[in-house]
Protein backbone atom coordinates (compact mmCIF):
# COMPACT_ATOMS: atom_id res chain seq x y z
CA UNK A 1 0.00 0.00 0.00
CA UNK A 2 1.53 3.39 -0.92
CA UNK A 3 1.92 5.60 2.08
CA UNK A 4 -0.28 8.70 2.14
CA UNK A 5 1.10 12.20 2.10
CA UNK A 6 1.66 14.08 -1.13
CA UNK A 7 4.45 16.62 -0.99
CA UNK A 8 3.24 20.05 0.01
CA UNK A 9 3.24 22.47 -2.90
CA UNK A 10 4.31 26.05 -2.81
CA UNK A 11 0.69 27.17 -3.12
CA UNK A 12 0.09 25.73 0.36
CA UNK A 13 2.83 27.79 2.00
CA UNK A 14 2.42 31.21 3.53
CA UNK A 15 5.40 33.17 4.80
CA UNK A 16 5.02 34.58 8.31
CA UNK A 17 7.44 36.12 10.79
CA UNK A 18 9.50 33.43 12.50
CA UNK A 19 7.27 32.40 15.40
CA UNK A 20 8.29 30.58 18.50
CA UNK A 21 6.41 27.43 19.35
CA UNK A 22 3.75 27.91 22.01
CA UNK A 23 2.86 25.75 24.98
CA UNK A 24 -0.08 23.48 24.35
CA UNK A 25 -3.04 24.92 26.29
CA UNK A 26 -3.81 21.86 28.36
CA UNK A 27 -3.85 23.37 31.83
CA UNK A 28 -2.74 21.31 34.83
CA UNK A 29 -4.19 17.78 34.86
CA UNK A 30 -4.98 16.14 38.16
CA UNK A 31 -3.23 12.87 37.34
CA UNK A 32 -2.31 10.46 34.56
CA UNK A 33 -5.95 9.60 33.95
CA UNK A 34 -6.88 13.23 33.18
CA UNK A 35 -8.06 13.45 29.58
CA UNK A 36 -6.85 15.90 27.00
CA UNK A 37 -10.39 16.84 26.03
CA UNK A 38 -10.72 18.63 29.40
CA UNK A 39 -7.74 20.91 28.83
CA UNK A 40 -7.93 22.51 25.40
CA UNK A 41 -7.56 21.11 21.87
CA UNK A 42 -9.34 17.76 21.77
CA UNK A 43 -7.60 14.49 21.05
CA UNK A 44 -10.70 12.44 20.28
CA UNK A 45 -9.29 9.08 21.39
CA UNK A 46 -6.37 9.91 23.72
CA UNK A 47 -5.68 11.04 27.25
CA UNK A 48 -2.58 12.48 28.87
CA UNK A 49 -0.46 9.80 30.48
CA UNK A 50 2.58 11.92 31.35
CA UNK A 51 3.16 15.66 31.08
CA UNK A 52 5.96 16.97 28.87
CA UNK A 53 9.15 17.76 30.76
CA UNK A 54 8.94 14.81 33.14
CA UNK A 55 12.27 13.42 34.43
CA UNK A 56 14.00 10.97 32.08
CA UNK A 57 13.49 7.98 34.38
CA UNK A 58 9.76 8.67 34.63
CA UNK A 59 9.52 9.16 30.86
CA UNK A 60 11.35 5.88 30.19
CA UNK A 61 9.05 4.10 32.66
CA UNK A 62 6.03 5.45 30.76
CA UNK A 63 7.50 4.12 27.49
CA UNK A 64 7.46 0.60 28.93
CA UNK A 65 3.68 0.71 29.35
CA UNK A 66 3.00 0.48 25.64
CA UNK A 67 4.15 0.77 22.04
CA UNK A 68 5.19 4.22 20.82
CA UNK A 69 5.74 5.74 17.41
CA UNK A 70 9.43 4.86 17.12
CA UNK A 71 8.62 1.25 18.12
CA UNK A 72 6.13 0.63 15.32
CA UNK A 73 8.64 0.83 12.46
CA UNK A 74 10.94 -1.56 14.36
CA UNK A 75 8.09 -4.04 14.91
CA UNK A 76 7.34 -3.90 11.18
CA UNK A 77 11.01 -4.49 10.28
CA UNK A 78 11.41 -0.99 8.80
CA UNK A 79 14.07 0.35 11.19
CA UNK A 80 17.72 -0.43 10.29
CA UNK A 81 18.81 0.12 13.90
CA UNK A 82 16.18 -1.95 15.76
CA UNK A 83 14.01 -4.99 15.17
CA UNK A 84 11.04 -6.63 16.93
CA UNK A 85 13.36 -8.43 19.36
CA UNK A 86 14.90 -5.11 20.44
CA UNK A 87 11.44 -3.73 21.20
CA UNK A 88 10.38 -6.87 23.07
CA UNK A 89 13.50 -6.80 25.26
CA UNK A 90 12.87 -3.14 26.05
CA UNK A 91 9.20 -3.59 26.92
CA UNK A 92 9.95 -6.61 29.12
CA UNK A 93 12.77 -4.83 30.95
CA UNK A 94 15.56 -7.00 29.56
CA UNK A 95 17.41 -4.56 27.32
CA UNK A 96 21.18 -5.18 27.56
CA UNK A 97 23.13 -2.15 28.73
CA UNK A 98 24.97 -1.03 25.60
CA UNK A 99 26.19 2.31 24.36
CA UNK A 100 26.45 3.30 20.74
CA UNK A 101 28.17 6.67 20.77
CA UNK A 102 27.27 7.38 17.16
CA UNK A 103 23.55 6.71 17.66
CA UNK A 104 23.52 8.65 20.93
CA UNK A 105 25.14 11.61 19.21
CA UNK A 106 22.60 11.43 16.38
CA UNK A 107 19.76 11.33 18.93
CA UNK A 108 21.11 14.41 20.72
CA UNK A 109 21.48 16.21 17.40
CA UNK A 110 17.92 15.37 16.43
CA UNK A 111 16.53 16.49 19.77
CA UNK A 112 18.33 19.84 19.66
CA UNK A 113 17.29 20.54 16.08
CA UNK A 114 13.68 19.60 16.68
CA UNK A 115 12.72 23.10 17.77
CA UNK A 116 14.51 24.69 14.82
CA UNK A 117 12.74 22.34 12.42
CA UNK A 118 9.39 23.27 13.97
CA UNK A 119 10.23 26.96 13.70
CA UNK A 120 11.18 26.71 10.02
CA UNK A 121 8.04 24.68 9.35
CA UNK A 122 5.90 27.35 11.01
CA UNK A 123 7.49 30.00 8.78
CA UNK A 124 6.75 28.08 5.58
CA UNK A 125 3.33 26.68 6.46
CA UNK A 126 1.82 29.68 8.23
CA UNK A 127 0.52 27.35 10.96
CA UNK A 128 0.78 27.93 14.68
CA UNK A 129 2.91 25.30 16.38
CA UNK A 130 2.13 24.08 19.89
CA UNK A 131 4.52 22.25 22.17
CA UNK A 132 3.71 18.60 22.75
CA UNK A 133 1.57 18.04 25.86
CA UNK A 134 3.61 14.93 26.67
CA UNK A 135 2.96 11.19 26.45
CA UNK A 136 -0.52 10.37 25.18
CA UNK A 137 -2.39 7.11 25.74
CA UNK A 138 -5.33 5.72 23.78
CA UNK A 139 -8.50 5.70 25.88
CA UNK A 140 -9.57 2.15 24.97
CA UNK A 141 -6.17 0.60 24.24
CA UNK A 142 -3.74 1.65 27.00
CA UNK A 143 -0.78 -0.03 25.29
CA UNK A 144 -1.08 2.41 22.39
CA UNK A 145 1.03 5.44 23.32
CA UNK A 146 2.36 8.45 21.47
CA UNK A 147 4.90 11.21 22.03
CA UNK A 148 4.24 13.68 19.21
CA UNK A 149 6.97 16.25 18.66
CA UNK A 150 4.54 19.14 18.22
CA UNK A 151 0.89 19.89 17.45
CA UNK A 152 -0.38 22.28 14.78
CA UNK A 153 -3.35 24.63 14.62
CA UNK A 154 -4.37 27.18 12.03
CA UNK A 155 -3.23 30.72 12.75
CA UNK A 156 -6.82 31.93 12.45
CA UNK A 157 -8.24 31.85 15.98
CA UNK A 158 -11.60 30.68 14.64
CA UNK A 159 -9.98 27.46 13.40
CA UNK A 160 -7.96 26.60 16.50
CA UNK A 161 -9.90 23.37 17.02
CA UNK A 162 -8.46 22.00 13.74
CA UNK A 163 -5.53 20.22 15.40
CA UNK A 164 -2.87 18.14 13.68
CA UNK A 165 0.35 16.34 14.57
CA UNK A 166 3.81 17.51 13.55
CA UNK A 167 6.71 15.04 13.34
CA UNK A 168 10.10 16.78 13.16
CA UNK A 169 13.26 15.13 11.86
CA UNK A 170 16.76 16.32 10.99
CA UNK A 171 18.97 14.52 8.50
CA UNK A 172 22.27 14.97 6.76
CA UNK A 173 22.15 15.18 2.98
CA UNK A 174 23.56 11.65 2.66
CA UNK A 175 21.10 10.00 5.05
CA UNK A 176 18.23 11.94 3.48
CA UNK A 177 19.12 10.48 0.07
CA UNK A 178 19.09 6.95 1.52
CA UNK A 179 15.73 7.45 3.24
CA UNK A 180 14.06 9.21 0.33
CA UNK A 181 13.50 12.68 1.74
CA UNK A 182 13.43 14.33 -1.68
CA UNK A 183 10.54 12.37 -3.18
CA UNK A 184 6.87 13.15 -3.73
CA UNK A 185 5.82 11.28 -0.58
CA UNK A 186 7.06 11.41 2.98
CA UNK A 187 9.71 8.77 3.79
CA UNK A 188 8.30 5.51 5.11
CA UNK A 189 9.58 5.53 8.70
CA UNK A 190 8.48 9.05 9.72
CA UNK A 191 5.22 8.58 7.78
CA UNK A 192 4.51 5.39 9.73
CA UNK A 193 5.39 7.17 12.99
CA UNK A 194 3.10 10.09 12.18
CA UNK A 195 0.27 7.75 11.24
CA UNK A 196 0.67 5.88 14.52
CA UNK A 197 0.17 9.18 16.32
CA UNK A 198 -3.03 9.66 14.31
CA UNK A 199 -4.08 6.15 15.32
CA UNK A 200 -3.59 6.96 19.01
CA UNK A 201 -5.00 10.48 19.06
CA UNK A 202 -7.82 10.25 16.54
CA UNK A 203 -6.67 13.41 14.77
CA UNK A 204 -7.36 13.60 11.03
CA UNK A 205 -4.04 14.82 9.63
CA UNK A 206 -0.34 15.14 10.39
CA UNK A 207 2.74 16.84 8.99
CA UNK A 208 6.20 15.38 8.52
CA UNK A 209 8.97 17.99 8.38
CA UNK A 210 12.64 17.27 7.80
CA UNK A 211 15.56 19.68 8.14
CA UNK A 212 18.05 18.42 5.55
CA UNK A 213 21.25 20.35 6.23
CA UNK A 214 19.93 23.86 5.41
CA UNK A 215 16.84 22.78 3.45
CA UNK A 216 13.35 22.02 4.77
CA UNK A 217 11.18 19.30 3.27
CA UNK A 218 7.63 18.78 4.51
CA UNK A 219 4.43 16.94 3.67
CA UNK A 220 0.85 16.88 4.88
CA UNK A 221 -0.52 13.39 5.55
CA UNK A 222 -4.27 12.86 5.61
CA UNK A 223 -5.43 10.14 7.97
CA UNK A 224 -5.70 6.75 6.23
CA UNK A 225 -8.09 4.67 8.34
CA UNK A 226 -7.06 1.44 6.62
CA UNK A 227 -3.40 2.07 7.37
CA UNK A 228 -4.26 3.00 10.97
CA UNK A 229 -6.08 -0.31 11.34
CA UNK A 230 -3.14 -2.25 9.91
CA UNK A 231 -0.77 -0.57 12.37
CA UNK A 232 -3.17 -1.19 15.25
CA UNK A 233 -3.47 -4.88 14.36
CA UNK A 234 0.33 -5.27 14.15
CA UNK A 235 0.83 -3.57 17.51
CA UNK A 236 -1.93 -5.61 19.17
CA UNK A 237 -0.46 -8.89 17.91
CA UNK A 238 2.99 -7.89 19.15
CA UNK A 239 1.70 -6.79 22.55
CA UNK A 240 -0.69 -9.67 23.24
CA UNK A 241 1.31 -12.48 21.59
CA UNK A 242 4.76 -11.47 22.82
CA UNK A 243 5.01 -8.72 25.44
CA UNK A 244 2.25 -9.77 27.85
CA UNK A 245 3.02 -13.54 27.82
CA UNK A 246 6.79 -12.89 27.78
CA UNK A 247 7.31 -14.83 24.55
CA UNK A 248 10.07 -13.33 22.38
CA UNK A 249 9.33 -12.77 18.70
CA UNK A 250 11.35 -14.74 16.20
CA UNK A 251 14.50 -12.85 15.24
CA UNK A 252 14.28 -10.99 11.98
CA UNK A 253 17.08 -10.94 9.43
CA UNK A 254 18.44 -7.48 10.13
CA UNK A 255 22.13 -6.87 10.92
CA UNK A 256 20.98 -4.97 14.02
CA UNK A 257 19.34 -8.13 15.40
CA UNK A 258 22.40 -10.23 14.58
CA UNK A 259 24.49 -7.74 16.55
CA UNK A 260 22.00 -7.86 19.43
CA UNK A 261 22.06 -11.66 19.62
CA UNK A 262 25.86 -11.65 19.56
CA UNK A 263 25.93 -9.61 22.78
CA UNK A 264 22.71 -10.74 24.46
CA UNK A 265 24.36 -13.48 26.49
CA UNK A 266 27.81 -13.95 28.01
CA UNK A 267 28.97 -17.17 26.37
CA UNK A 268 29.82 -20.02 28.75
CA UNK A 269 32.97 -21.58 27.35
CA UNK A 270 32.35 -25.07 25.96
CA UNK A 271 28.83 -25.10 27.47
CA UNK A 272 26.26 -27.17 25.59
CA UNK A 273 22.57 -26.57 25.05
CA UNK A 274 20.22 -29.35 24.01
CA UNK A 275 18.21 -27.85 21.17
CA UNK A 276 15.02 -28.98 19.52
CA UNK A 277 16.03 -31.58 16.89
CA UNK A 278 13.20 -30.84 14.48
CA UNK A 279 13.69 -27.08 14.61
CA UNK A 280 17.45 -27.50 14.26
CA UNK A 281 17.10 -29.95 11.38
CA UNK A 282 14.80 -27.58 9.56
CA UNK A 283 17.01 -24.58 10.28
CA UNK A 284 20.16 -26.37 9.13
CA UNK A 285 18.41 -27.57 5.99
CA UNK A 286 17.14 -24.08 5.28
CA UNK A 287 20.59 -22.64 5.98
CA UNK A 288 22.13 -24.96 3.37
CA UNK A 289 19.58 -23.89 0.78
CA UNK A 290 20.24 -20.24 1.47
CA UNK A 291 24.01 -20.67 1.35
CA UNK A 292 23.58 -21.90 -2.22
CA UNK A 293 21.76 -18.69 -3.11
CA UNK A 294 23.53 -16.32 -0.75
CA UNK A 295 23.81 -13.48 -3.20
CA UNK A 296 20.01 -13.39 -3.59
CA UNK A 297 18.84 -14.49 -0.16
CA UNK A 298 21.42 -12.97 2.15
CA UNK A 299 18.81 -11.37 4.41
CA UNK A 300 16.88 -14.63 4.83
CA UNK A 301 20.10 -16.46 5.68
CA UNK A 302 20.82 -14.01 8.49
CA UNK A 303 17.29 -14.53 9.79
CA UNK A 304 17.77 -18.31 9.98
CA UNK A 305 21.14 -17.94 11.68
CA UNK A 306 19.59 -15.55 14.18
CA UNK A 307 17.01 -18.20 15.03
CA UNK A 308 19.84 -20.71 15.54
CA UNK A 309 21.63 -18.21 17.78
CA UNK A 310 18.44 -17.79 19.77
CA UNK A 311 18.11 -21.57 20.20
CA UNK A 312 21.66 -21.82 21.56
CA UNK A 313 21.28 -18.83 23.89
CA UNK A 314 24.32 -18.55 26.15
CA UNK A 315 25.69 -21.94 25.10
CA UNK A 316 28.58 -22.23 22.66
CA UNK A 317 27.62 -25.72 21.46
CA UNK A 318 24.11 -26.75 20.42
CA UNK A 319 23.56 -30.48 20.71
CA UNK A 320 21.00 -33.08 19.75
CA UNK A 321 21.10 -36.26 21.79
CA UNK A 322 24.36 -35.09 23.32
CA UNK A 323 26.06 -34.80 19.95
CA UNK A 324 27.10 -31.36 18.65
CA UNK A 325 24.72 -29.96 16.04
CA UNK A 326 26.42 -26.61 15.59
CA UNK A 327 28.58 -24.15 17.51
CA UNK A 328 28.33 -20.48 18.33
CA UNK A 329 31.70 -19.83 19.90
CA UNK A 330 33.06 -16.50 21.06
CA UNK A 331 36.23 -16.92 19.02
CA UNK A 332 35.71 -14.48 16.19
CA UNK A 333 37.24 -11.13 15.39
CA UNK A 334 38.26 -9.03 18.39
CA UNK A 335 36.35 -5.73 18.83
CA UNK A 336 39.00 -3.12 19.72
CA UNK A 337 36.59 -0.17 19.72
CA UNK A 338 34.26 -1.79 22.27
CA UNK A 339 37.28 -2.91 24.31
CA UNK A 340 38.69 0.62 24.45
CA UNK A 341 35.33 2.08 25.47
CA UNK A 342 34.74 -0.44 28.25
CA UNK A 343 38.34 -0.99 29.45
CA UNK A 344 40.13 2.33 28.88
CA UNK A 345 42.95 1.75 31.39
CA UNK A 346 43.69 -1.75 30.15
CA UNK A 347 43.39 -0.60 26.54
CA UNK A 348 45.99 2.08 27.21
CA UNK A 349 48.37 -0.49 28.67
CA UNK A 350 47.98 -2.70 25.60
CA UNK A 351 48.02 0.00 22.94
CA UNK A 352 50.92 0.15 20.51
CA UNK A 353 52.23 3.35 18.99
CA UNK A 354 50.37 2.54 15.75
CA UNK A 355 47.97 2.89 17.70
CA UNK A 356 46.50 -0.60 17.87
CA UNK A 357 45.57 -2.99 20.67
CA UNK A 358 48.24 -5.67 21.18
CA UNK A 359 45.72 -8.48 20.94
CA UNK A 360 48.35 -11.23 21.09
CA UNK A 361 49.72 -9.98 24.39
CA UNK A 362 46.23 -9.31 25.73
CA UNK A 363 45.18 -12.84 24.81
CA UNK A 364 48.22 -14.37 26.53
CA UNK A 365 48.04 -12.31 29.74
CA UNK A 366 44.29 -11.70 30.04
CA UNK A 367 42.63 -14.54 28.13
CA UNK A 368 39.20 -14.07 29.75
CA UNK A 369 39.01 -10.37 28.91
CA UNK A 370 40.35 -11.04 25.41
CA UNK A 371 37.69 -13.69 24.90
CA UNK A 372 34.99 -11.34 26.17
CA UNK A 373 35.57 -9.00 23.23
CA UNK A 374 35.79 -11.64 20.53
CA UNK A 375 32.79 -12.05 18.26
CA UNK A 376 30.69 -15.20 18.49
CA UNK A 377 30.84 -17.19 15.26
CA UNK A 378 28.05 -19.50 14.12
CA UNK A 379 29.47 -22.58 12.37
CA UNK A 380 27.53 -25.58 11.10
CA UNK A 381 29.48 -28.78 10.38
CA UNK A 382 29.07 -30.26 6.93
CA UNK A 383 26.82 -33.28 6.60
CA UNK A 384 28.43 -36.68 6.30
Amino acid sequence: MPLPGAKAGEEQSRQTPAPETQPAPYGTPTGPEATIRSFGPVAPTARLLLRSGAPDDVWHAARLTGVGGSDVAAILGMDPHRGPLHVWLEKTGQTPVQRDARLERAARRGHRLEGLTAEFFAEESGLTILDSPGTLQHIDHPHWIANPDRLTVASDDEAREDVGVLECKSRTWRSACVEGWHGEQAPDRPAIQAHWYLTVTGYRFAYVAGLIDDDLEWWRLERDDELCQLLADAVDRFWHDHVLPGIPPAPDGSPATAELLSHLWDAREEATAEVDPVATMLLKQRRRELKEQIAVFDGQLTEVENQMRQLAGDAEVATIGGRPAYTWRQNGQFAPARFRAAEPDLATAYTRMVPAVDTERLAAEHPEIYRKYRARVLRVPSEG
